[in-house]
């Protein structure tokens, strides 16, 4: 078994590498990029990458039985997704399209119901659901498979975050050097120190909006019971923070990211770390 720890446990899941569907080759390196952040933000991870069917199916079941030492666990989905008759589900590397509705469902797809059913059981916790999914079209009959992801109501407790709106698809790099454009921009939010998860997807949702020309809207639907900080840090920990990464990386780009991590202009970055050097020993 798992040691609790005080942030929560998550489940992230990348499939970018399909078997006999078009590649998402940039859902591994968000997968990859949001075990690390989550870790960085003292979440246990359970990680799957490049997962078919049985491993998806492997992993949900370890994730559920772990889930009982937390109180706030997480779910990250990045590939393929695809809805059926108004149900979710995704799409493993393995999957093989069947024109018969029921044997594609049951021989080829993941359903979500098992996770949001366990969510929906237990509202004293925080449950987070993070879907970047419906990257492109896997070429499946539009005779069975809906367009993008139906609309999920968040039961008590759990906040449901989408990538993008009901029934359309999102973006991202088409190579495995980049990320998708929701997962790219939650990575540079989702450490911002002390603000509400409400208010920390939108911000994402903004800057997608703002990176595709109004092409991607991300939206969520939350029934959270509490709030929730993926990070909280006090202002001298903020300070000292600037201080160390300046000091350990000297250049435009860090700046410009310590400034929309913080919500500071670079004036006020720079102003912080000049005051935390000049506090240092044989600091001017």
């Amino acid at each position: 078994m798992m040691t609790k720890v005080k942030k929560g446990l998550a489940l992230v899941i990348g499939n970018a590498d399909y078997k006999y569907q078009p590649k998402v080759l940039s859902c591994k390196k968000d997968g990859l990029d949001m075990k690390n952040m989550l870790e960085k933000l003292n979440f246990d991870v359970i990680y799957g990458v490049d997962s078919t069917r049985a491993d998806m199916y492997e992993i949900i079941e370890e994730f559920i039985k772990n889930a009982e030492l937390y109180s706030v666990i997480l779910v990250y989905y990045a590939g393929h997704g695809v809805q059926i008759d108004g149900e979710n589900y995704l799409v493993p590397i393995d999957c093989r399209y069947n024109p018969s509705k029921a044997i594609f469902i049951a021989t080829s797809l993941v359903g979500i119901n098992a996770i949001i059913d366990y969510m929906n059981g237990h509202p004293e916790k925080i449950n987070i659901m993070i879907l970047d999914a419906c990257r492109s079209n896997p070429g499946f009959s539009r005779d069975i498979v809906g367009s993008g992801l139906a609309e999920v109501r968040a039961g008590s407790g759990t906040i449901i975050a989408f990538a993008t709106s009901p029934n359309k698809s999102a973006g991202g790099a088409a190579d495995e050097k980049g990320n998708g454009f929701y997962t790219q921009c939650l990575l540079q939010h989702i450490a911002s120190p002390n603000i509400k998860i409400e208010d920390m997807f939108k911000a994402v949702r903004n800057d997608v909006v703002a990176l595709t020309s109004n092409e991607q809207i991300p939206w969520e639907n939350t029934s959270l019971n509490s709030d929730f900080y993926f990070n909280t840090m006090t202002q001298d920990e903020i300070n000292e923070s600037i201080y160390q990464r300046i000091r350990n990386n000297y250049c435009a780009e860090e700046l410009l990211n310590l400034s929309k991590l913080y919500g500071y202009s670079i004036s006020d970055v720079m102003r912080i770390y000049q005051r935390q050097k000049s506090e240092k020993p044989g600091g001017i």
